[in-house]
């Protein structure tokens, strides 16, 4: 009985939220068009036939019937979708002063306002402090200390895939995680939670991940009635929790003179001088780790996807890399001489984009695009997996080609090769003032891993007992936000012993006294932890 009475309250709400917005609808002036799109069901919109798994396929499979630009409805809240790189830098960059808002996230619907979301703030003057203080932090832990941590971390996950490959998921999760957490608070110690905090929030802001982020009007339900936000005042507080812990611990260090390079340390150095209060700044860090450890996972894991494909890149790497390093694995100052890593890392993050939906920005004002009406409050959507397959920028989209960043006959070829391919700019790293923070991050420790990865192991597709390919899917990929390809069976074979053996030497040394042996036990411990 109590379920009945909440699925027709839920539907009461809905109902009267919708017939309101159908209602105050605007006229359009005179010459100006609303924008193309699939039509809905009254008061409910295109909700019937969008798949719950890989939704950015319906998406683009629309732009192409309906062009670049499209708009549709979602019980009463307007989507604006867009597959062209001209359109989005024409709306979110050159007019960024209204499209540079985001818009309400229903199941967290204080996102925009809280302070405690820095990319997901509406554009504020919280928003404005706080992407200035985030923007000093990266730009000064490039010049720190702060870089050596990836490198130390790759010698950690190729020796653990040399042990278990089949456990690559859990390894290289657990890179990302104890990457950022050493980055951000200067210890390893908290890349468990931090995992934990991550897919809590990724769950959350998720449209797959929360009902209320499709059926909006829900969010108006009170507590005692919304599983949703129970669950979600839980993992609230457990975040402010886990965020003060490595805050403090931080601080009681440096109180000492005793703590590791970290941006806490750096935001506690600076911290009078930013005018941002301890509570403000904890959070700030926070979310910077949750961000860059949401991103990072899952092109290592589409790299593995990618080389069961398209193997021959491997070997390329490694010519490249025994001309410019011998046999030593490679480093980040061999950077410009290995610019066939960087085409391997560019293209798998354009092959298969973590965000293939991008994450929205929200328009302040009304706006006109090419005598289309496009209204206030709408969510606009960069939808990156359209935006990487415009085959007059990417001749051949579907196909896996680095070469159409180190050819000359390809529109992306830019040069000096010293330099180019980078990350810098690129439409994956979203648009205007909304542009990710973290982006030399993020190059560095896909170069190190794609790089370390092809110098150690020779990935192909496994062969069954009965001499066939064991099937890998390239398009059986995660439903939340951040994408990731669903676990595949691979095989995985050191390039030479001699490289094993390096491996393993390099994790005894970084593992201190321990034996290697004593440290595959505490891996076991933290890879149950994470399955």
């Amino acid at each position: 009985m109590a379920l009945f009475t909440f699925i027709k309250l839920a539907l009461v709400i809905s109902l009267l939220y919708l017939l309101f917005k159908y209602l105050t609808r605007k006229t359009l002036p005179p010459g100006v068009r609303r924008l193309p799109g699939p039509k809905g069901l009254p008061f409910i919109g295109r909700v019937h036939d969008v798949p719950s798994t890989a939704t950015w396929l319906k998406f683009w499979e629309w732009s192409q019937e309906y062009g670049p630009i499209y708009q549709m409805e979602i019980f009463g809240s307007q989507h604006v979708w867009i597959s062209s790189e001209k359109i989005a830098n024409d709306l979110l960059a050159k007019r960024g002063a209204i499209y540079s808002d985001r818009p309400t996230i229903p199941n967290l619907p204080d996102n925009r306002t809280s302070g405690d979301y820095l990319a997901l703030l509406g554009r504020t003057d919280t928003w404005r402090r706080q992407q200035k203080l985030g923007h000093q932090l990266m730009v000064r832990s490039a010049q720190a200390d702060l870089y050596s941590y990836p490198t130390l971390e790759l010698k950690r996950l190729l020796y653990f895939m040399s042990k278990d490959p089949s456990n690559y998921v859990a390894h290289m999760e657990e890179y990302t995680s104890r990457t950022i957490s050493r980055l951000a608070w200067g210890s390893e110690e908290h890349a468990t939670e931090l995992r934990v905090g991550t897919f809590g929030l990724l769950v959350t802001i998720s449209p797959s991940g929360a009902v209320p982020n499709v059926m909006a009007p829900l969010r108006y339900l009170p507590t005692w009635m919304s599983p949703w936000k129970q669950r979600e005042n839980a993992r609230h507080d457990r975040e402010n929790k886990f965020f003060k812990g490595c805050f403090e611990t931080v601080k009681g260090a440096h109180a000492k003179g005793e703590s590791k390079p970290s941006y806490t340390k750096m935001f506690l150095k600076e911290q009078e001088k930013s005018g941002v209060r301890e509570e403000e700044g904890q959070y700030i860090v926070g979310m910077m780790a949750i961000a860059g450890a949401l991103t990072i996972g899952s092109p290592m894991q589409s790299y593995i996807l990618a080389m069961c494909h398209y193997p021959q890149w491997q070997d390329m790497i490694r010519e490249e890399m025994q001309q410019v390093c011998g046999d030593r694995c490679p480093m980040w100052e061999d950077r410009a001489q290995l610019p066939t890593i960087r085409a391997v890392v560019k293209e798998v993050i354009r092959w298969r984009p973590p965000v293939p939906t991008g994450i929205p920005h929200c328009l302040e004002q009304d706006d006109i695009y090419d005598g289309y009406f496009i209204p206030a409050g709408a969510a606009i959507h960069a939808l990156e997996w359209g935006i990487t397959r415009d085959p007059r920028t990417y001749p051949n989209p579907k196909n896996f080609r680095p070469k159409r960043w180190l050819t000359p006959n390809f529109p992306t070829y830019r040069e000096p090769l010293t330099e180019f391919p980078n990350l810098k700019g690129f439409s994956q790293f979203g648009f205007g003032r909304r542009t990710c923070q973290g982006v030399d991050i993020v190059e560095q420790e896909l170069f190190l891993v794609m790089g370390g990865l092809a110098w150690a192991f020779d990935i192909r597709k496994k062969m069954s007992k009965f001499g066939y390919e064991v099937p890998v899917p390239t398009d059986k990929y995660t439903s939340l936000l951040i994408a990731k390809p669903e676990k595949m069976a691979f095989e995985m074979k050191p390039v030479s012993q001699e490289r094993i053996q390096m491996i393993k030497r390099d994790w005894m040394r970084i593992n201190g006294e321990k034996s290697a042996d004593e440290g595959e036990v505490l891996n076991k411990k933290t890879v149950d932890a994470y399955t």
